[in-house]
């Protein structure tokens, strides 16, 4: 049930000195108007009083903040006085509500079963008590969430300074929106980012780089993306191709861009001084072993990553041992984006931003002076932005970055996926903890969040591989996005004919819905709403919605609830309102729990009642702009524009991704259209006109099918539509 509506009011009260240990009071209103209070208390640093005074303001409405400073940084620890469920802090593996849990404000590169640590710390959360809080800090924050004291959040964290930010609600959306408006909201990435993505483990070779861009398009599968992975350089991150694995990149590339698709490459920060042999099966005579060639004028520079007695910090990661560029390092920075500037002069679109979780122990020293416990986190920020950076000054707005980690400072940049998932139903790694993993982004500000699909561990074939696919499939064609990635390379055909009609089939739907799609990301930008949306954050009062926790919101009008095990139906909790089954169109009302029917090419899904469900024509097969391509036997993104409409008796009005604006009177049977010119198909779901007016003109030409009846005309200004 909705949230009543009220005044927000907000007050910051001392309760005393801090010096005296005693804390603050936030005052706020709680759900239903009743005021509330939340209390931070025993602030300390280092176990002692801080010296410095608080300083409390306002920063906006229901926005207040909390600052202390001491003359020198430490440990600061404190508690909040607060027993209830807490949603948020950042993508998360293991659960959605995170009461009595210890949760490490940490990025960790964990390739096998994660538990709660994360890629993407957020240190973030709202609290069913009707308030969100944001603790700003990179630090490696550790939140004891009613564990060690059952009515207290324990907080501790390195810092220079403790700045706490309160936002009131009590509504779970206006939280995130107040949250997202103060530290930023989703960028959005050109229209070609948001079809679906080929990808492998590795190309050896020109021929497979050519197998799967021809064979997406001879087979009908929509894509715009195509990514290459690691290795593709003649050593890592010397961003020059290697010309014994592509023997002429230029050309390559040209035909990657010729048929419609844009190039993301894949890198990380390192630079080797010494090259692991590589693990990728045909790579031994291709890759150099010894140092990248430009390792040397990295270090002679001093743009990497130092140790205290000034020597090169040298650590290991998985592909040699080598150091990392220093970002804090103005010089550096400027360096580095030349660097990756010769792949983009070549043709990369974007980059895939792998290994950036703080991987360095001991004395890491870093230009700016910064702490190596505050850098933890922080450096994620400092590689991705410096990315979007030359990206930005070398090709506009026309990019997109696949970021792996991250925290407040790059998480609105496009786009995130969910690290080295299994290729499993398991409860650990598997499937179910990626839907998990993607709503608690969501409610942490992480919009447009994505995983490899298919699950990226695997190492051997097995049996159920074509229906953990499938379903992994259905699942990600109604998500943010869409990005066929295994760790054997293999592509939507090598699961069987079945599984790959299913592939195709779901592929284009997901690419069908790009106007949905893209009008919701719209919204992000706007209010920080996620793409994905978990029910308790817009229904946190019903307590069934809290407990639903495998099942989504897919933008404003779509509920999803995938299919996370080998079964073939599975309980499903169908919030407030009426809903229609997508596939059968039967109407259920909402407020209840039912058993719904999963064969394997189905996923449960259902629109709202009464709901105007925008697409483009199941002919698109890229969304790359028809000047930037030279295949024109490819369909692009053009003027045709189709509008579903589903049984309803309220009012509706849309506003699609182009300012068209549609106003539906399902009871009346009417709509009207205005804004930009376009060819449209209007589509009853569900029902069958027998009688349609178009501008006071009888309609005699319309298409019937078993699931409805269509019409299609050409819009200009203004178009109405009657009908019975």
């Amino acid at each position: 049930m909705p949230m009543p509506r009220f005044t927000a009011q907000i007050c910051l009260l001392l309760a005393s000195s801090v010096s005296s240990g005693a804390g603050l009071r936030f005052d706020f209103q709680g759900p239903g108007g009743h005021p509330d209070s939340v209390m931070l208390d025993r602030i300390l640093i280092d176990g002692r009083p801080p010296a410095g005074a608080a300083s409390v303001r306002t920063l906006s409405v229901g926005v207040r903040e909390m600052i202390v400073h001491d003359p020198a940084p430490g440990e600061w620890s404190f508690t909040i006085a607060d027993a209830s469920s807490y949603y948020g802090f950042g993508e998360r593996f293991d659960r959605l509500n995170h009461a009595h849990t210890i949760l490490q404000n940490a990025s960790r590169d964990v390739a096998e079963d994660k538990g709660s640590l994360t890629y993407q710390p957020i240190p973030f959360y709202m609290s069913l008590r009707g308030y969100g809080l944001w603790l700003d800090t990179t630090s490696e924050a550790v939140f004891d969430l009613n564990v060690s004291d059952p009515l207290h959040i324990l907080v501790r964290l390195y810092d220079t300074r403790l700045r706490v930010v309160l936002f009131e609600g009590p509504a779970f959306p206006l939280i995130l929106q107040r949250f997202t408006a103060l530290t930023g909201r989703q960028q959005l990435p050109p229209y070609w980012a948001f079809a679906p993505w080929k990808s492998r483990d590795y190309h050896r070779s020109t021929e497979e780089v050519y197998e799967d861009i021809d064979r997406y398009r001879a087979l009908g599968l929509p894509a715009s993306v195509l990514l290459i992975d690691s290795p593709w350089a003649t050593n890592y991150n010397t961003y020059e191709f290697n010309g014994k694995q592509f023997t002429d990149a230029a050309a390559m590339i040209a035909r990657v861009h010729d048929e419609g698709y844009k190039l993301v490459l894949w890198h990380t920060p390192w630079l080797n001084r010494e090259t692991a042999p590589p693990y990728e099966d045909g790579f031994a005579d291709k890759l150099a072993p010894g140092p990248a060639s430009n390792f040397a004028e990295a270090e002679r520079l001093g743009y990497l990553v130092h140790r205290a007695d000034g020597s090169t910090y040298i650590g290991r990661w998985w592909k040699g041992v080598g150091a990392l560029i220093d970002f804090t390092n103005p010089a550096a920075r400027k360096w580095w984006q030349g660097q990756i500037g010769k792949a983009i002069k070549l043709g990369a679109d974007g980059f895939k931003d792998d290994d950036a979780e703080g991987a360095f122990l001991g004395d890491a020293i870093f230009a700016s002076g910064e702490d190596q416990r505050l850098m933890r986190n922080r450096y994620a920020v400092e590689y991705n932005r410096a990315v979007a950076e030359a990206l930005t000054e070398r090709k506009g707005s026309d990019w997109v970055l696949f970021q792996r980690s991250g925290t407040v400072g790059n998480r609105q940049l496009p786009v995130f996926w969910s690290g080295d998932n299994d290729a499993s139903f398991s409860q650990s790694n598997g499937l179910p903890t990626v839907v998990t993993a993607g709503l608690n982004a969501g409610m942490s500000g992480i919009s447009l969040w994505i995983s490899d699909l298919g699950g990226y561990n695997k190492s051997a074939r097995t049996p159920g591989d074509a229906e953990l696919f499938s379903r992994w499939t259905e699942y990600s064609a109604l998500s943010p996005g869409m990005e066929v990635m295994s760790g054997m390379n293999l592509g939507p055909w090598d699961y069987g004919e079945d599984a790959l009609r299913l592939f195709r089939r779901y592929s284009i739907l997901h690419m069908s819905l790009f106007p949905y799609r893209y009008a919701a990301a719209m919204e992000s930008a706007r209010n920080g709403l996620p793409l994905m949306r978990a029910l308790v954050l817009m229904h946190q009062d019903d307590r069934e919605a809290r407990e639903a926790t495998a099942e989504y919101y897919f933008g404003p009008d779509l509920l999803v609830a995938p299919i996370l095990s080998a079964v073939t139906q599975r309980a499903l909790y169908l919030p407030e309102g009426t809903w229609i089954d997508y596939w059968s169109g039967r109407c259920l009302t909402g407020r209840q729990t039912i058993s719904a029917a999963a064969p394997l090419d189905r996923i449960p899904l259902y629109v709202r009642y009464g709901t105007i469900l925008p697409k483009i024509p199941e002919d698109v097969m890229t969304l790359v702009p028809q000047k930037d391509y030279q295949d024109r036997k490819v369909k692009t993104l053009d003027d045709r524009r189709v509008y579903e409409l589903y049984p309803g008796k309220e009012s509706r009005t849309l506003t699609d991704f182009e300012s068209r604006r549609l106003a539906y009177e399902p009871a009346a049977g009417s709509l009207t259209i205005t804004g930009a010119p376009a060819n449209i198909s209007i589509r009853w779901r569900f029902s069958h006109p027998s009688h349609v007016i178009l501008n006071g003109h009888a309609v005699f030409e319309v298409a019937a099918a078993a699931d409805g009846a269509t019409i299609e005309f050409q819009h200009h200004g203004t178009s109405t539509l009657n009908w019975r």
